[in-house]
């Protein structure tokens, strides 16, 4: 939601790694949404060493929320040619990525707490018991966004469930949009952020504005490293915190109560 957080090359890259390894899932279990986590971490950690850092606010410098900036992002272009460029490079890694097998992962099939708990997907599944709106393979891959995207401390992955199930309905189908019209959609979205009082047709930005607005009157914070004050060091150590965090478990509620008014309300 152009907040400065965790690039949207990074989320969707550890989305993407999830997601061709999604058939693995289901035969693997818990050792293999493990061993997808190793891979998502690994290529946060790519992306990090590459490009110093993985937070856009970081890398552009620019606050979208304000006219001003962007100018500095799109003039003289050289800002919006690097987002170009690392979205091409990680494209590559990823691509290469695939052709890997995906190698084991040791540790207990099901999990020494019974069923292991992941904020994007408890959200995903909240508000589609809510509204009747959900994706099988999207919760079922959305788990690598626990800590923050592969463990790494940034955007929270309730928030970013959130901001998810409300796509589910008003988010792009790029794959079946010319790219004149991903530009035009691309630049109102934007724009739309700008607008103090948004009263047009329905249009995710602006949906997903009210929603990121509403969960950050809550949690204060976009980063799980911020809300937690913890780095993990792991799975376990996520598993140990997430399963007794009163705090964690009332920012899933609050981002399922911030998806579905949205969904509800538009």
């Amino acid at each position: 939601m152009a907040r400065g957080s965790t690039c949207g090359v990074v989320s969707g890259g550890a989305l993407g790694i999830s997601l061709m390894r999604h058939e693995s899932i289901g035969a693997g279990g818990e050792n293999a949404q493990r061993a997808i986590m190793q891979e998502a971490r690994a290529y946060v950690d790519w992306f990090h060493d590459n490009f110093s850092t993985q937070y856009c606010r970081e890398r552009t410098g620019v606050d979208f929320y304000q006219a001003s900036s962007w100018f500095k992002y799109l003039l003289p272009g050289e800002r919006i040619a690097r987002c170009f460029w690392h979205i091409g490079k990680a494209a590559s890694y990823l691509q290469s990525s695939r052709a890997v097998p995906l190698s084991g992962c040791p540790g207990s099939a099901s999990g020494a707490r019974g069923e292991a708990l992941h904020c994007a997907t408890e959200v995903l599944r909240g508000v589609r018991e809510a509204t009747g709106v959900g994706h099988d393979l999207l919760e079922k891959t959305a788990f690598v966004l626990d800590g923050g995207v592969a463990l790494s401390g940034g955007v929270c992955g309730a928030m970013a469930g959130a901001v998810m199930a409300v796509n589910l309905v008003f988010g792009w189908d790029i794959r079946h949009m010319s790219y004149p019209r991903t530009i035009k959609e691309f630049v109102a979205g934007h724009a739309n952020l700008l607008r103090r009082d948004y009263r047009g047709r329905p249009e995710t930005f602006a949906i997903g504005r009210g929603v990121v607005q509403r969960f950050l009157e809550k949690g204060s914070a976009l980063e799980c490293r911020r809300i937690t004050g913890k780095d993990f060091s792991g799975w376990d150590d996520f598993q140990e915190h997430i399963s007794s965090s009163e705090s964690c478990r009332g920012l899933v509620a609050d981002a399922v109560a911030a998806a579905t008014e949205a969904l509800k309300k538009s």
